[in-house]
């Protein structure tokens, strides 16, 4: 059984870029770390987390959010 046949579908490569930017790991870990508020709100949505987004950056510049039990 070849790969896409167990997978259930297949893509053309010729649709693909064949020129993909590249960029320094600076550039990448600062837009990582801009990001990376989103991303953690984004997950505690999908858990069902009441928390609002700016209570996320709150927690992830090291501030306790008020409300919230500490353990």
């Amino acid at each position: 059984m070849d790969l896409f046949s167990a997978l259930g579908f297949n893509w053309s490569r010729l649709k693909t870029p064949n020129a993909i930017s590249t960029h320094s790991i600076a550039r990448v870990t600062f837009r990582f770390h801009q990001m990376l508020s989103v991303f953690v709100w984004d997950a505690s949505v999908l858990e069902g987390n009441p928390f609002t987004y700016p209570e996320v950056k709150t927690l992830l510049d090291g501030v306790s959010v008020g409300g919230a039990e500490d353990f």
